[in-house]
């Protein structure tokens, strides 16, 4: 923003522009009035805009309980403005040019804005020691660096965690003993053994892995509830990104890396769509997640109708299960006491080495996400707009807002007590929970890749090839993890090569 910008008084009338030498004596005396300017501060005149895309709910708090008391108490101009769709982001900033204090930015949007400069790093305005508290004050600020420098400042984190029923899980816990024989034979078809050797279907859903949600998944399949017999696991089914990234999370727990998710290549793909298609062919899925495409709130319907007894979830779906009694978050569990939260399950394969144990073993870890908070090259304040930052991100806000919203803490001094600032209860539940699991996560992210997108859509044409459609084997009766192999070697890999080809894109 230019000065005449920033202080209108200083503006000259086209009208009455000065001649030459009277252009020299006002020059002058410009010189010497600016600084009291500055001095009395013209800042207050500068009418700045906050990049948002939220809920309704939460974007009406953010403006009327967060905003308007920084604007009233700082006297700065101050507006959100909404924007509908993160691909636009960069079309939206630059209609705002030189007028942008803040962008809120998703993390899947961050590295290629980053890559274009449109974010100013914050050591170029900060000093090491402003840097270095920033730093302290902060959760995992390197994920948001580009070139060494730090680029962006969290806004909130997010990633998925389990969510189930208690009662559901007793169940199976308590009954799984009795059907282990039945389950060993189901389990046989697949992998020619059946349960791992030492196999205990513990009372702790954190300690789970795949096998286990297997077993609870096939004894739901097989018990009365509610008069109804049927499959109760379930993740998104409907065609979209939540879906694809389900599957990408998977392939992460199997210990795959960037390089494998983008050439779609090695044991871990393989191995993470054998779990999906054993799942489904077995019974322990529910089949409407595919053939009604659910989506996260079909699923959230699918817990109130006892139609869902496990699946998994982000921090605000949490909220919307269990219900807070206000922002519309209502609650879909019929006793919201028996919603349980847990870290993901480890990842193992299911083919079994000769001592009858998995013979590929993997992790918990999955991608995080979220979303940041940038400041635009071209903001006329740099300062200011960090001010506001750390403003919307402070102690008491993020209190608030995680309260209220499900959001993941950013904020060190939050993360380090969560007992005390969410009262010991559900709340605090899922924060733990979804705090352990973000140092499972560790740096796991998607790839930073600009062919990620299309690459990810593979992913859901193979789930819908070889898992709904059942070509997981050539009579689609039992899936077979070496057709699989074949099909997406022949089928899907030279897709992904074929965009990452046309697209001049190399993989990390």
């Amino acid at each position: 923003m230019s000065t005449e910008q920033a202080c209108p008084i200083l503006r000259v009338s086209s009208r009455n522009r000065p001649g030459p030498d009277q252009g020299k004596d006002m020059k002058k005396r410009m010189f010497l009035i600016f600084p009291a300017f500055l001095l009395a501060g013209c800042a207050p005149g500068i009418e700045l805009s906050v990049l948002v895309s939220m809920m309704e709910d939460q974007e009406n708090y953010f403006r009327n309980e967060v905003v308007a008391p920084f604007k009233e108490k700082e006297k700065t101009g101050l507006t959100a403005v909404h924007y509908r769709n993160p691909d636009s982001l960069e079309y939206e900033m630059n209609k705002e040019t030189g007028k942008v204090a803040l962008v809120k930015v998703p993390f899947d949007k961050s590295r290629s804005l980053m890559e274009k400069g449109i974010f100013k790093p914050l050591d170029s305005f900060l000093s090491k020691e402003e840097l270095k508290k920033f730093e302290d004050d902060y959760l995992l600020t390197s994920l948001g660096t580009f070139d060494g420098k730090i680029c962006l400042i969290p806004r909130k984190f997010e990633t998925r965690v389990v969510v189930y029923s208690r009662s559901k899980v007793a169940d199976a816990v308590g009954a799984w003993r009795k059907y282990k024989e039945n389950i060993d034979q189901e389990l046989k078809k697949y992998n020619g053994f059946g349960l791992p050797a030492t196999y205990i279907l513990e009372e702790d859903v954190n300690e789970w892995d795949y096998f286990d949600v297997f077993v609870a998944g096939w004894i739901w399949a097989h018990t009365i509830y509610d008069g109804k017999v049927m499959p109760r696991v379930a993740h998104r089914g409907q065609r979209s990104s939540g879906t694809s990234l389900r599957l990408i999370d998977r392939v992460f727990q199997l210990k795959g890396d960037s390089t494998d998710i983008l050439t779609m290549s090695g044991n871990s793909v393989v191995d993470a769509f054998m779990w999906e298609a054993v799942y489904a062919a077995s019974g322990v899925y529910n089949p409407r997640m595919w053939e009604k495409r659910w989506s996260n709130e079909d699923i959230w319907q699918g817990f109130a109708d006892g139609e869902v007894f496990y699946s998994f979830m982000t921090q605000l779906d949490c909220f919307f299960l269990h219900g807070t009694g206000r922002d519309n978050l209502n609650g879909y569990f019929k006793n919201p006491d028996d919603m349980g939260v847990a870290t993901m399950p480890q990842g193992c394969s299911i083919e079994l080495d000769s001592r009858g144990m998995p013979l590929r073993e993997g992790s918990r870890s999955i991608t995080t996400g979220g979303w940041w908070w940038g400041i635009p090259h071209d903001t006329p304040d740099p300062r200011l707009s960090f001010k506001i930052a750390t403003h919307v991100t402070s102690t008491p806000v993020q209190i608030q807002e995680c309260n209220r919203f499900g959001m993941i803490p950013v904020r060190k001094d939050i993360l380090s007590d969560m007992t005390m600032l969410f009262g010991g209860g559900w709340i605090t539940d899922v924060y733990i929970v979804s705090f352990r699991q973000l140092m499972n996560n560790g740096h796991t992210v998607i790839p930073g890749n600009p062919c990620f997108e299309q690459i990810a859509a593979i992913y859901l044409d193979c789930w819908d090839d070889l898992v709904i459609n059942k070509n997981w084997s050539s009579d689609k009766q039992i899936p077979q993890r070496g057709y699989l192999e074949e099909m997406i070697r022949n089928v899907y890999i030279p897709k992904a090569q074929r965009i990452l080809r046309v697209n001049t894109c190399k993989s990390e």
